[in-house]
């Protein structure tokens, strides 16, 4: 490193940099890899807590982040789909899992290799996987091994550059001795440490700069802004809260008072008998400092878990007294059920669920459609507002999901997904146009009536008949777009092809009353439309179940 202390200033602030983009290149590409892996974790969330707790460890420790995972849970609770007590369960064994991080970043203070020159190898061979291997799972597994890399090259640059800054030869400066060597007031490190991380949004960089630091801290204060750094690291949950559900909010307050009460919980003891503690920590992890800070890190995280899981309900209960459902806090008229924005920290979850928004999109197609039809038929007006409510919601549906696909798009998707979310899109699209058909026929209903016109009997036998094989394509459609099971596409065309010969029929029929003079030329008119719409109607949901055939391999 250079002779100049702000050469060094930079080269340390360039050293985070490059640490901190190696862990979010690591963790982004560790969950393209893991994503099904994590689907599978998170629908596995039950009300047992130690679950929870597991659950919440392993998924962090795949996208090494509990922010990140937090930030995920309050979009699920945002969207209904875990309650808050699995939440907070989860959370806490998020903690846990970003102790990982400080684990891995402590091997570089051990003795007899340089784990720097190691990562340097590691960080060639990532590169060289990443960008000349063309196979998907090969190149990703590059870009972890460079981002892996990269933490430790960070690491390595850091500690060079504090080194120089802070020892004068092998002598700690006395500017540093006052602030590194000295009895510090413990709630002022525990308040840095809060700063430090809320800026930084990460507590795992933040022990990832005290493991810089090294030998230069004292383990009393190096425990303090560990502290503080837990309490920081809520920030981005809290960030993320804004403008979600009650429920999501309270989610972000719990990730908060855990964090908060662990901190309370320990730090009088930690005060008091600090010394004590810092040779038990030398007993358990030896003499490296980098060793005894990512130990503490863990092992109070493990102590306040064990502490604070018997009383779940209770962070519950005070999470709502803190957010109050109020009288005024309606949620929005018209929202998602399935997803959410912050699904997209997450790409594989956010598209598994997004093909759930859609099957929710196709049933509110659906009804509409059969409330419009028997509309058409016995002229009751009665479902007219919820048509309507529903048509809105359909123009909502269409709007937001392109909109979250759009963001989708850009992240880091695997082929399979990225196929999925092209798709999505055409799907949307069919099945918006299917609520127009629907709002169409409505229209001729009014218009019926308007005249005072009667469809015959044999008219609303063949509509109603018709609605019916509607209604079994749209079943047998939405499995396939469900399941992707190519197998049922066969009974997809089928049933196209038999509305296409029924409404041809149908046709000819009415051809016929109009002969006999049992119709007449308007109510005929009406007819004909509806029954033309009901046939585009079984072409836009065929269109959704062969969509699967851009991304049929599973």
């Amino acid at each position: 490193m250079g002779n100049s202390i702000y050469t060094n200033l930079f080269f340390m602030l360039g050293g985070i940099a490059v640490m901190m983009f190696g862990m979010r290149t690591m963790g982004a590409n560790l969950e393209r890899v893991a994503g099904n892996k994590m689907k599978l974790l998170l629908g596995r969330i039950t009300n047992n807590r130690l679950v929870g707790v597991g659950i919440g460890a392993a998924t962090t420790a795949i996208i090494n982040s509990s922010a990140a995972t937090t930030v995920m849970l309050v979009g699920f609770v945002n969207v209904g789909l875990i309650t808050l007590t699995q939440a907070a369960a989860v959370i806490m064994g998020a903690n846990i899992g970003t102790t990982i991080t400080a684990q891995i970043l402590s091997l570089s203070g051990t003795q007899g290799f340089d784990i720097a020159a190691i990562a340097a190898i590691v960080a060639a061979v990532g590169t060289a996987m990443a960008f000349f291997f063309k196979n998907d799972k090969v190149s990703k597994t590059g870009y972890i091994l460079l981002g892996l890399g990269f933490i430790f090259l960070g690491l390595k640059i850091m500690s060079l550059s504090v080194n120089a800054v802070i020892y004068d030869g092998k002598e700690l400066r006395p500017f540093f001795v006052n602030i590194f060597q000295a009895d510090h007031f413990p709630l002022l490190l525990v308040l840095i440490g809060v700063v430090l991380t809320a800026l930084i949004q990460s507590s795992a960089a933040v022990t990832g700069i005290l493991i810089a630091i090294g030998g230069a801290l004292k383990l009393e204060t190096a425990i303090f802004i560990i502290l503080g750094s837990n309490i920081g690291t809520c920030v981005t949950a809290l960030i993320s809260s804004v403008g979600t559900t009650t429920s999501a909010k309270r989610t972000a307050v719990i990730h908060l008072l855990f964090n908060l009460f662990g901190c309370l919980i320990c730090i009088v003891p930690l005060w008091v008998w600090g010394r004590e503690f810092g040779a038990f920590m030398e007993t358990i992890s030896g003499a490296s400092m980098e060793r005894q800070i990512a130990n503490f890190h863990t092992l109070f995280n493990l102590i306040t878990t064990l502490i604070l899981i018997p009383f779940t309900d209770l962070l519950v209960v005070i999470a709502t007294k803190i957010i109050p459902t109020g009288k005024n806090s309606e949620e929005q008229k018209f929202s998602f059920t399935y997803i959410d924005g912050r699904l997209l920290e997450t790409p594989p979850i956010a598209v598994s669920y997004t093909k759930y928004e859609i099957i929710r999109m196709a049933n509110v197609a659906k009804e509409n459609i059969n409330m419009c039809v028997e509309m058409l038929i016995t002229g009751d007006e009665g479902n007219v507002e919820k048509v309507k409510q529903n048509e809105k919601l359909l123009n909502y549906l269409n709007k937001n999901i392109t909109a979250f696909l759009t963001q989708l798009s850009g992240k880091n998707l695997t082929d399979l997904d990225e196929k999925k979310v092209g798709s999505y899109y055409h799907v949307v699209i069919d099945l918006e146009r299917v609520g127009d058909y629907a709002e169409n026929i409505m229209e001729y209903s009014a218009a019926l009536k308007e005249e005072n016109g009667v469809l015959s009997e044999d008219a609303k036998s063949e509509l109603k008949t018709m609605t019916d094989l509607i209604n079994e394509l749209f079943k047998v459609s939405v499995e396939v777009f469900d399941t992707r099971d190519s197998f049922l596409l066969s009974n997809v065309d089928e049933l196209e092809q038999k509305i296409d010969d029924y409404a041809a029929a149908l046709e000819l029929k009415h051809v016929e009353r109009l002969k006999q003079g049992v119709c007449s030329a308007q109510i005929g008119s009406i007819y004909l439309q509806t029954v033309s719409h009901l046939e585009r109607v079984g072409d836009h949901i065929t269109n959704m179940a062969f969509s699967i055939k851009q991304y049929r391999h599973k």
